[in-house]
C-alpha cells in the first residue's frame, strides 16, 4: 500500500513538471510568434518540444502502450508546423 501511495505521488509530481514545461514552452512560442523574435528553426524546435511534452503527459496519464499514438503525435506536429509556417508567411 505504501509503494502505491509513493507511486501516485511520483506520478503527480511528474505530471506537474510536464505541465510546467509545457506551459513555459507554449508561452515562449506564443510570445515569440507575436513579437516576431523567433526564426523558423526556433519555432520548429519549440513546437517539437511542446508536442513531445504533450506525448509525455499522455503517457504519464495512461502508461499502457497505445496503438497509433506515435502517428497521432506526428500528425499533430505536422498540423502545428503548417499553422506556424502559415503565420510566418503572413508576417
Amino acid at each position: 500500500m505504501t509503494e502505491e501511495v509513493a507511486g501516485i505521488g511520483q506520478r503527480d509530481e511528474l505530471l506537474a513538471n510536464i505541465r510546467r514545461l509545457s506551459r513555459i514552452v507554449l508561452d515562449r512560442l506564443e510570445e515569440g510568434s507575436k513579437e516576431g523574435t523567433l526564426d523558423q528553426a526556433q519555432i520548429r524546435l519549440l513546437g517539437s518540444i511542446a508536442m513531445k511534452s504533450l506525448g509525455l503527459w499522455q503517457e504519464a496519464l495512461n502508461p499502457r502502450p497505445r496503438r497509433g499514438l506515435r502517428r497521432e503525435a506526428q500528425e499533430a506536429e505536422e498540423r502545428l508546423s503548417k499553422k506556424i509556417a502559415d503565420k510566418g508567411d503572413q508576417a
